[in-house]
């Protein structure tokens, strides 16, 4: 085993004026690691984490040998997230290591076949695929070390292949987001096949590519497959957006509060983003449309868990859903504008959906020093189907009776709940349909300047960098949760919202300089109010019918018309997410399927080729 590895690697790419900015992060994260408490129900995992951490520091060794090896003996339920901690901290620090810890080490990984590549989440596959892999490399003595490195070197090309060309299954997590980059971090640092460390390194390239465009100086914006921290935008150090904290920067998480130690792998990794996705996910001078495409595969390839999904009509290439999220593939759109981005995704129709419990399908967050900066409505719906989850008071979760569309700073909400049905979805328990006939929504009370209600049912709001408008569908009434925010209720099976979201730079006039700040807040807010209830228009008089219907004409002049489980459109035409991109934006574009990415940066173009496994600039 060659344990000084890591000192001969070079970066990746090299982030022009960017390195001492990364170093500094990531020391911060190190150091901030090392001092968060380890929850009783969490030991074996935040021991590994943090040993790694510790000897990156090269601070109290002696305590981080010692839960290496006290983890070892016991890893407890930790599984895949032990193992891919185990083999990256062997080597990267295995040179510190006395033969008793190696050879602990070594029977752990090695005492049985534990990569198991099938089941589970997509998140655990790569974890096991990538400490497999190594494990194999690290000890070619051992009896299955051919067949499992073989076997996790097949799927490891299979799955680069299929989320550079297809997107991910488990896409744009605030949690899991960091499982694939810290993995490939290590895979990059550690494999001694180039090809394999090529393929890392570049597909650490596309995920960060593909987070860019949901990034807003420190918040993980927009839609989400899992999203266990909805309403905390900077006071939860959830680990993919700490994963993405550091390559992007931005407001610091609140480090002791969440989950930031899954991310120090790639503080100590020789990885470096390139700089022009830097660049893309920190520039934010001009307001821009960003679109994904994720949860598709090629007609002719394997589901996710052999899920029925749905062939995707009118596509450029043959595509059907991948079934991670949807039947039918997910399309997500974000407004990303100076200080907010409000982002949404469609996922089909109604059974279509696959997972929904810890989705978040739509959310406008802007940036604040304040936390909870963030609004979205939801019908409450459980993460497993079972009553006694206190899955409203938590808003985990998005409902599959919920469809959207989007147009710039607007979007429309529709909900349509059936009466007396029940709805089951992956491995989770049925649940009935209309438990709860309501949609919520969550209003914060710490970002949100000044709330004004108006008497045509509009609800207009301030957060310093964004001035809102949200119009439900029905009545509403207020409810506290507690929590120093508000809830507002809105029953109906058949319901929705509608929001628009603005910069206030464009309601400000010369005079508010001479206003006090309450009073110049408060005259931007009447103006918007004003012209929010003269220039748009909202017709729900079809929201009754069996497929309800909403057309709205948005303060950009846009109309957007949406039919539950029928067509979307905007300005009259059809929203073609079958023609959506893998990723572009102005900056960015890929095209589903083709397994190339273009990144424009200023006078200079960079191709990603993810079928050569090439990267040119020209």
């Amino acid at each position: 085993m060659n344990n000084d590895r890591e000192a001969v690697l070079t970066p990746h790419t090299g982030v022009d004026g960017q390195d001492e900015a990364f170093a500094a992060r990531g020391r911060l994260l190190l150091e901030q690691t090392i001092r968060c408490p380890v929850p009783d129900d969490d030991v074996p995992r935040r021991r590994m984490f943090h040993a790694i951490a510790r000897l990156g520091l090269g601070t109290e060794t002696d305590t981080a040998l010692k839960h290496i090896a006290e983890t070892n003996d016991d890893p407890g339920n930790a599984a895949m997230f032990f193992r891919h901690a185990n083999i990256d901290a062997m080597l990267r620090f295995g040179h510190l290591y006395d033969g008793t810890l190696s050879g602990k080490v070594k029977e752990s990984m090695t005492a049985a076949d534990h990569y198991s590549l099938q089941g589970g989440t997509e998140n655990h596959r790569i974890m096991n695929a990538v400490a497999g892999f190594l494990t194999g490399q690290v000890w070619p003595d051992w009896e299955r070390a051919a067949d499992v490195r073989s076997r996790c070197a097949e799927y490891l090309g299979r799955y680069f292949t299929r989320i550079t060309h297809y997107g991910q299954g488990e896409f744009d997590s605030t949690t899991y987001s960091v499982f694939y980059i810290n993995t490939l971090a290590t895979l990059y640092d550690f494999s001694l096949d180039p090809q394999l460390r090529r393929k890392a390194g570049m597909t650490i390239d596309w995920l960060l590519a593909n987070t860019a465009g949901d990034w807003l100086n420190g918040i993980f914006t927009g839609a989400h497959s899992r999203d266990y921290h909805p309403t905390e935008t900077i006071t939860n150090a959830a680990a993919g957006t700490t994963g993405a904290w550091l390559y992007f920067g931005g407001r610091e998480p609140d480090f002791p509060s969440g989950e930031c130690h899954y991310a120090v792998i790639n503080a100590l990794s020789a990885y470096r983003a390139p700089a022009g996705i830097v660049r893309l996910a920190q520039d934010r001078d001009a307001p821009f449309e960003h679109r994904e495409t994720h949860d598709v595969i090629g007609t002719g390839e394997t589901t996710n868990d052999n899920h029925r999904t749905n062939d995707v009509a009118g596509a450029d290439v043959r595509i059907k859903g991948y079934g991670y999220v949807s039947r039918a593939g997910v399309y997500k759109y974000n407004y990303v504008a100076k200080g907010f981005t409000l982002g949404s995704m469609a996922d089909g129709k109604q059974g279509d959906v696959v997972m929904t419990g810890q989705t978040r399908r739509w959310s406008l967050d802007w940036d604040s020093a304040q936390p909870s900066s963030v609004l979205f409505f939801n019908h409450p719906f459980p993460d497993f189907g079972r009553a006694e989850e206190r899955y409203v008071e938590k808003w985990i979760g998005s409902s599959p009776y919920e469809q959207v569309v989007q147009a710039k700073g607007a979007l429309v909400s529709l909900v349509n709940i059936p009466s007396g049905e029940t709805y089951q979805y992956g491995p989770r328990d049925p649940f009935p349909s209309d438990r709860d006939p309501y949609i919520d929504g969550f209003i914060s009370g710490t970002a949100i300047l000044q709330l004004a209600e108006d008497a045509s049912g509009w609800l207009f709001a301030h957060g310093g960098s964004v001035l809102i408008a949200v119009r439900p569908l029905r009545p509403y009434r207020w409810l506290e949760d507690g929590s120093g925010h508000r809830r507002l209720r809105s029953e109906g099976l058949k319901n929705g919202v509608v929001v628009e979201a603005a910069d206030p730079a464009g309601f400000a006039e010369r005079e508010d300089a001479g206003l006090d700040e309450q009073a110049a807040i408060r005259a931007v807010l009447e103006r918007f109010r004003g012209q929010v209830l003269l220039r748009t228009r909202l017709d729900d008089s079809a929201i009754a019918e069996a497929a309800p219907t909403v057309a709205y004409t948005s303060l950009s002049g846009d109309v957007l018309r949406i039919t539950y489980d029928g067509e979307r459109t905007v300005n009259g035409e059809p929203v073609r997410f079958e023609r959506w991109p893998l990723i572009g934006n102005p900056f960015l574009h890929s095209a589903v399927g083709s397994g190339l990415m273009e990144l424009k940066d200023g006078a200079h173009t960079t191709i990603w080729d993810f079928k050569e496994w090439t990267v040119t600039k020209r």
